[in-house]
């Protein structure tokens, strides 16, 4: 229940800010209310949902500040875990990485027909591939958990109802970053992440604090009621 939840939140059959309202999702789901309160309890745990007292319970709302503070984080976390790997990582990660990037680069962001939340979960796997080594159940997870954070934001750079220029394009970026890893080059890895994150900033920056949240309701339009 609370995949399937969290799985309508990201590709926007809720939209940040939206109501839960607990009759229609009984009716959605085919299930009663209390696995419904559960499942939106845990979901704020993972701040996809917040509670509201006396109000129930709502799409967590997005805003520009909170997705540079998502980025930034990732940005501090992944370097100190590509590091690790640098130090540990064998022959083994190499091939994982070598692999994580050929089912990415397999999919074709100017496809209109892609499915972008397929290539969310190749690009993840991607970026943990190069932290995989690091030795650190603990720090995976903290930054699985932030890259989770920022799927919540994805669709504002990755949508064809943008105009090209707003969209985020790929531009060798993810191959740039393979090839340095794979060189063991960890000053110019850590300057192409560095850039990866900067390039997305940018895309959100374009935007207005004032349309910020409008373009995610374009970004992520509701699909006809079933």
């Amino acid at each position: 229940m609370v995949s399937q939840i969290r799985q309508d939140i990201l590709i926007g059959v809720f939209l940040p800010g939206d109501k839960m309202q607990l009759n229609e999702l009984k009716q959605r789901y085919g299930v009663g209310g209390t696995p419904i309160r559960e499942a939106l309890m845990q979901l704020v745990w993972q701040n996809f949902v917040v509670m509201e007292p006396q109000k129930g319970f709502r799409v967590a709302p997005v805003t520009l500040e909170e997705l540079k503070d998502i980025l930034d984080t990732r940005r501090v976390l992944e370097g100190i875990a590509l590091e690790k790997s640098f130090s540990r990582g064998d022959e083994t990660w190499e091939l994982s990485i070598l692999a994580a990037y050929h089912r990415l680069s397999r999919v074709n962001l100017e496809d209109p027909d892609i499915d972008y939340t397929s290539w969310g979960m190749l690009h993840m796997n991607f970026h943990l591939s190069l932290i995989s080594a690091c030795e650190s159940p603990m720090l995976l997870r903290m930054i699985e958990i932030v890259h989770n954070q920022l799927e919540r934001y994805r669709h504002i750079w990755l949508n064809h109802e943008l105009d090209a220029p707003q969209r985020y394009h790929d531009d060798g970026e993810h191959r740039a970053i393979m090839n340095a890893v794979m060189e063991r080059n960890l000053p110019e890895a850590m300057h192409l992440l560095e850039e990866h994150h900067r390039h997305v900033i940018e895309l959100a920056e374009n935007l207005t604090q004032e349309n910020f949240a409008s373009r995610i309701q374009l970004a992520r339009k509701k699909p006809e009621t079933e």
